[in-house]
């Protein structure tokens, strides 16, 4: 899975834990903590702003302490002022983000264009983890993604579709899986908005194109809790069943259960597909 027409967003393959590149080769202790530092930068330029947890999750995967080695590394960077650290309105964690000096460092190594984090909105933080949450472990399974920060801030060539900005994309081969992230109960309209994106772009004869080179094959539906996915699927139900969505299209939207915890820690997931293990069995 390639990244070819994204050179600037760096993926699973071709940023490979430290400790995988320890057991290539002996390094020296600056080097792996430098190439921690690049790393945890790199994670924040793509995805805004993460938590330590989420640091954990990307940069040090592999370690058996990682959540520690985390914390330690983005305490060490704070102090020498390569991090933000922010905490959020509600309470329950904190999050990191680029700082100016953690911009320069970066674009000094990697050639990008990345700037501060400083005046960056959290905007709602559970909606965020969700999306972020999905797409990293979607990355620790090998996918290119493209993260809502990116889509956000224009730099990447998403197609904005029926003026939907979908919530993250992960690119397989040749094919492009849409992410529709809910945290919370919508009203009626807005379900039905999701629906009838779904109806008009998932068509295996009329592929829309959500990148110059990616079609949409597959949306999924990620929610924190059962009520928004209890809702979302009413609204699913009373469009097929008034013709406005067909069943090969419902097949190819799948649903997954992501609780998110006051801090931001994710709970178990549950992935089903939509038509077959939500809607099938109540028909």
């Amino acid at each position: 899975m390639s990244n070819d027409i994204f050179p600037g967003f760096p993926t699973a393959a071709q940023a490979p834990s430290i400790e995988i590149e320890q057991a290539q080769q002996p390094l020296d202790k600056r080097i792996v903590g430098e190439q921690q530092r690049i790393g945890v930068c790199r994670y924040l330029h793509r995805f805004g702003w993460l938590t330590s947890r989420m640091v954990a999750a990307l940069v040090f995967d592999h370690a058996a302490q990682a959540w520690p080695l985390a914390r330690r590394c983005l305490k060490s960077m704070l102090e020498d002022g390569l991090v933000i650290k922010r905490a959020l309105p509600q309470g329950g964690t904190e999050v990191y983000l680029l700082s100016a000096k953690g911009a320069r460092f970066l674009n000094e190594f990697e050639g990008l264009d990345a700037s501060s984090g400083q005046g960056l909105a959290l905007g709602n933080p559970v909606h965020r983890a969700c999306s972020n949450w999905y797409l990293i472990k979607a990355i620790l399974a090998g996918w290119d993604v493209i993260t809502e920060h990116e889509i956000s801030t224009d730099r990447c060539p998403v197609r904005v579709l029926d003026g939907k900005q979908v919530d993250g994309i992960m690119l397989g081969e040749g094919e492009a899986i849409v992410l529709e992230c809910e945290n919370a109960w919508k009203a009626t309209k807005a379900r039905n908005s999701i629906v009838s994106f779904c109806s008009r772009h998932l068509d295996q004869e009329r592929l829309t194109m959500i990148t110059p080179d990616y079609p949409i094959r597959q949306l999924t539906l990620v929610c924190t809790n059962q009520d928004a996915l209890r809702h979302m699927v009413a609204s699913y139900h009373q469009a097929f069943r008034e013709l406005r969505i067909t069943e090969g299209q419902l097949q190819m939207v799948n649903v997954s259960l992501l609780p998110i915890s006051r801090s931001l820690v994710p709970g178990e997931q549950l992935d089903t597909n939509l038509w077959f293990d939500e809607m099938l069995p109540l028909l």
